[in-house]
């Protein structure tokens, strides 16, 4: 089972990626322009941006779960 997470870079999703990955889930981060705080992370990285449906739709393949945190400041 493979968990996405928008806005991973952010305060909030870099502690959730953590504590899903401590939690045995497979995570898969959806990066707009940064993975500040994830490097030494095990996570997969694709490109997205949440106003680009097509993005999101090739980012969110095979994806059991979507943890939606990305906001535009």
């Amino acid at each position: 089972m493979i968990t996405a997470v928008t806005g991973a870079s952010g305060h909030i999703g870099v502690n959730l990626v953590r504590a899903l990955i401590a939690h045995g889930r497979d995570v898969r981060i959806i990066a707009h322009n940064s993975t500040l705080g994830l490097e030494d992370l095990k996570v997969e990285v694709r490109s997205g941006d949440v106003s680009d449906p097509g993005s999101l739709a090739r980012a969110f393949e095979g994806v059991t779960a979507v943890y939606h945190l990305a906001a535009c400041i």
